[in-house]
Formats: C-alpha cells, sequence, structure tokens
C-alpha cells in the first residue's frame, strides 16, 4: 500500500513538474523550462491545475521573457 501511494506521489510530482516545463509547447531549438522563471515570477501562487498556469502567462503576456513568449506562440500555432 505505501508503494502504491508513493508511485501516486511521484506520478503527481512528475506531472506538475512537465506543467512548470511545458507550459507552451517547446519551439524548435528552444529548451525545456523557458517559462519557468515567468511562472515563478508571475504565477507563484496559482494552483498547478491543467490550464490554470497556461492562464496566468497569458495575463502577463506583455511582461514575460522573450523564450517564454516564443513558447507561448509556438503553443498557440500549435493549438490552430
Amino acid at each position: 500500500m505505501k508503494f502504491v501511494i508513493a508511485l501516486a506521489a511521484a506520478l503527481t510530482l512528475g506531472s506538475v513538474v512537465a506543467l512548470a516545463d511545458d507550459t507552451a509547447a517547446p519551439a524548435a531549438g528552444s529548451g525545456h523550462g523557458a517559462c519557468k522563471a515567468d511562472i515563478a515570477k508571475f504565477c507563484a501562487g496559482i494552483d498547478h491545475e491543467k490550464g490554470k498556469i497556461h492562464e496566468c502567462l497569458t495575463q502577463h503576456q506583455a511582461d514575460l521573457s522573450d523564450s517564454c513568449k516564443q513558447r507561448m506562440a509556438a503553443h498557440a500555432a500549435k493549438s490552430n
């Protein structure tokens, strides 16, 4: 039972880390985590539920780093 709980916790933590690194789809040639600093700066108090971080970054679009803006644009283009 402890193993199942530990496994579930590890998978949940992995999902949160992936969200922080992949809030926007990576542009060609860019590394993971282009938005990580922006998330820490502008969205620190936001729950890591699906869509909440992306929504926060969208609200702070004008203040984002260039690399994060590029990832957000790539994500938007991919979604269309």
